[in-house]
């Protein structure tokens, strides 16, 4: 053990970026030693960051937090809860009415409370739905008799019931608190309830993961329109159909109204799950929706950049999810920098879009966002002759746009990862985070189990392809030739083709689409050409087209018209060219606030309270 002062000054404890587990824990480096020890690197030490003490497991010392400079990450209500039955008669009869004995009410922790509610202007008395996570009452959701809701502010999301699924094998989700309690009712307890339809989604996903993980199958019981279509979509994509049933209600749409009919109604729609088609085997009956929707408005729209500089290149080429894209070109064209170009203006003009990278070449992780901070902020990182360097209120900008839209994916002690290794953490990060755009930079960087068999290359291709289906993201795959060509008579190379990587045959077959990055040097010009695409509307009528670009040495951009320093979310939220993809979601949106802001007009709705 290191022979060091046994107390540790809390503001040298680095917890940047550090997310503490369920129990408030975070592990880090220890200010007194890890300098000191042959693995810098090793985590040695733990910090409660809920309690405000630490302590080193390798010298011992102790940290602990000066309460007056105490910084929690997220606000709690006041932890006042006790054995609350003493509820006013008029919210007794307005659940009595809904179907919800006493005895619910009792066990899920139901309370009453004056709150100001800002739909009314005023303090008015609620319905409490009280969200724990363990002991910890985390957030309130206040409904009141006029149907006016409102939650906690700065509140840590959860989902509520989330200890009710605890050491249970099964799980049923629905879409609010009403549902929630009408299953624990109906005898189903192990049941969650998302606390704001398919909004929040990632934040639910991030507390509750773990939790979530230890489940084996999930029963999807929704809200039968469109916003609950939406939902459930979201959380089949997130958990994986093959683990999931579908629970269909007859008579509303709802849990709570089907045992408004009759709790034997509900337990017998409970009773019966629908399971989602077995894998592989489908009819025309279990995609009638898709191709009703193939029918009526054509082909999905595809996923373009709204910058201008891509206008001319939209016309060629453009993406859709589920899809993989392979991109090639010789050494030091601009491929890796092409792609994070295309990547961070999708990721800027489509709110719904959050993009993961795999980039050992880039590593250590400040030096990737050195470069992409500079595309971001539109400005150099660091001091160079183009003085016109960001400065750190722009860089703490990029910052906060950047930390729910970019996530960096790396080994914890830099080795060669595998496959296995990298699939999985990009399962993960569409599980816990969302992700849905992949970047994996470049191929030969990541290790294969027989080295340069080109059989292994098929199968390798074949799984990405699959995750991307699975899970309905998009992968950009980088990939260098190893056939490189000289012009006859000239010392300049030929574009390159997929036919030029090393497994090209593969390559060419199993990717969905392929494009090059070239560069000619004597013009400083970039050449980015449509090598293919699979489907017409995403530019499969203009293989062999290419769009040319001018690349800007200070920051990393590329133009294919006037260049522009300004940051990407001011550069683009002007330019309306494009349909935006978040339509779909703000409408989501707007129906999960219609939801929220007051149930059916039915007569049981209007008790006052």
């Amino acid at each position: 053990m290191v022979e060091t002062s046994n107390k540790i000054e809390w503001e040298k404890i680095d917890l940047t970026g550090k997310k503490p587990d369920r129990k408030g824990e975070v592990k880090t480096l220890c200010p007194n030693c890890s300098h000191t020890r042959k693995k810098k690197t090793d985590k040695c030490l733990g910090v409660n960051i809920e309690t405000g003490v630490g302590q080193c497991w390798n010298c011992g010392a102790v940290a602990v937090r000066d309460k007056k400079r105490n910084k929690i990450s997220y606000d709690l209500p006041p932890q006042k809860w006790g054995n609350h039955t003493n509820l006013s008669d008029n919210v007794v009869k307005f659940f009595k009415q809904r179907g919800i004995s006493q005895k619910t009410l009792i066990e899920c922790r139901i309370t009453e409370e004056e709150y100001y509610q800002p739909q009314l202007n005023k303090k008015t008395n609620n319905i409490v739905f009280n969200y724990f996570y363990g002991v910890t009452l985390l957030n309130k959701k206040f409904r009141s008799a006029n149907k006016a809701f409102t939650q906690c502010k700065n509140a840590k999301k959860v989902f509520y019931g989330i200890n009710d699924i605890e050491n249970e094998k099964e799980c049923y989700i629905v879409e609010g608190e009403m549902d929630k309690l009408a299953l624990y009712e109906a005898g189903y307890k192990n049941c969650i309830s998302v606390p704001n339809g398919a909004n929040d989604l990632n934040d639910v996903f991030e507390t509750c993961g773990d939790e979530l993980k230890e489940i084996e199958k999930y029963y999807i019981a929704v809200d039968n329109d469109e916003a609950g279509q939406k939902l459930e979509k979201a959380l089949i994509n997130r958990l994986g159909k093959w683990k999931c049933s579908k629970i269909e209600f007859v008579n509303g749409k709802d849990a709570n109204d089907e045992l408004i009919h009759s709790v034997f109604s509900l337990q017998d729609a409970l009773n019966n799950p629908i399971d989602y088609p077995v894998e592989g085997t489908f009819t025309a009956v279990d995609v009638w929706d898709e191709i009703l929707e193939l029918y009526r408005n054509g082909d999905e729209e595809t996923i373009k950049p709204k910058s201008n500089d891509f206008e001319e290149f939209n016309k060629i080429f453009s993406i859709l999810m589920g899809q993989l894209t392979t991109v090639t070109g010789i050494p030091s064209s601009g491929k890796s920098n092409w792609v994070e170009w295309f990547v961070t203006q999708l990721l800027c003009d489509h709110d719904n879009l959050k993009a993961s990278f795999f980039s050992p070449e880039h590593l250590p992780m400040r030096k990737h966002h050195e470069v992409l901070s500079e595309k971001v902020v539109g400005k150099k990182f660091s001091a160079s002759k183009f003085d016109n360097r960001m400065n750190e209120d722009e860089l703490t900008k990029y910052r906060d746009w950047s930390k729910d839209k970019i996530y960096l994916t790396a080994p914890d002690k830099g080795e060669l990862v595998s496959w296995d290794w990298l699939l999985e953490r990009f399962k993960e990060q569409c599980f816990k985070y969302g992700c849905n755009i992949f970047v994996i930079d470049a191929f030969n960087k990541v290790k294969r189990k027989n080295g340069e068999s080109l059989a292994e290359i098929g199968e390798i291709l074949a799984r990405i392809t699959a995750f991307c289906q699975a899970y309905d993201v998009h992968v950009f795959l980088i990939a260098h030739p190893t056939k490189m060509r000289k012009i006859e008579g000239t010392e300049k190379y030929e574009i390159p083709d997929l036919y030029s990587v090393k497994g090209s045959g593969d390559f060419r077959d199993q990717t969905h689409n392929g494009l090059c990055v070239h560069r000619d040097y004597e013009t400083g010009e970039v050449i980015v050409k449509n090598l293919k695409a699979k489907f017409k509307n995403q530019g499969s009528g203009s293989i062999g087209s290419f769009v040319t670009f001018s690349y800007d040495l200070n920051n990393g951009r590329y133009y294919n018209g006037s260049p522009s320093d300004r940051p990407l979310w001011e550069k683009t939220s002007s330019q309306q060219t494009i349909e935006p993809i978040q339509s779909n979601i703000e409408y989501s949106r707007r129906s999960a606030l219609n939801r929220q802001s007051g149930y059916s007009n039915n007569l049981i709705d209007d008790c006052p309270f």
